[in-house]
């Protein structure tokens, strides 16, 4: 159980549990495909997106992109900042608090996981391709079974491919998947 993450879940089912397109999520303090679902409806109602949906497809792309870079000068709505920094706490980066503001910890931490992802000189900021990547499982450091070799490989094709139309960030994990031999094949 981690605190931020329930502190997360807690804070998505006050602002939008009463809204028709969200479904109310257990508040246990666990990351799952429940939270990062939340966390993505939460996104498309902050977007004016009225038909609502557990995934990040290419409506909401489109919209996030209508707002980016989200940075610390992009004087971003507060609910769209702290669904960020919620999903970094999902994936075990802690952006400093839930607090609305796009400040030097929320920076910090997307620098981090940018670099995960293989950024050479990560910028700090959030696009579309990466606010795409921040709401799902995936993993961008090494996990247990995973090789160092194969995520090398990972962060090289996401440096290398990532500003292609239609490649997106790809787990960095160490373990070779099909998101990976996908991406081989791009």
């Amino acid at each position: 159980m981690d605190e931020m993450v329930l502190l997360t879940q807690e804070w998505v089912n006050e602002t939008y549990g009463n809204h028709p397109g969200y479904n109310t999520i257990d508040e246990n303090g666990n990351t799952g495909w429940n939270t990062i679902h939340a966390l993505t409806r939460a996104l498309q109602i902050e977007l004016g997106i009225t038909n609502t949906a557990d995934n990040f497809g290419a409506g909401t792309l489109a919209r996030v992109r209508g707002i980016t870079p989200i940075s610390k000068n992009s004087n971003t709505n507060k609910n769209i900042v702290k669904i960020i920094q919620g999903a970094l706490y999902c994936k075990g980066y802690g952006p400093g608090g839930v607090t609305g503001t796009y400040g030097s910890g929320t920076e910090r931490a997307v620098t981090v996981l940018q670099r995960d992802m293989g950024e050479d000189n990560p910028s700090g900021s959030v696009d579309g391709k990466f606010f795409k990547a921040l709401l799902s499982m995936d993993a961008y450091s090494l996990l247990y079974g995973g090789e160092e070799s194969i995520r090398t490989v990972q962060q090289w094709m996401n440096k290398t491919y990532i500003h292609r139309k239609n490649f997106f960030y790809m787990p960095c994990d160490g373990l070779y998947s099909r998101n990976t031999q996908e991406a081989l094949i791009y």
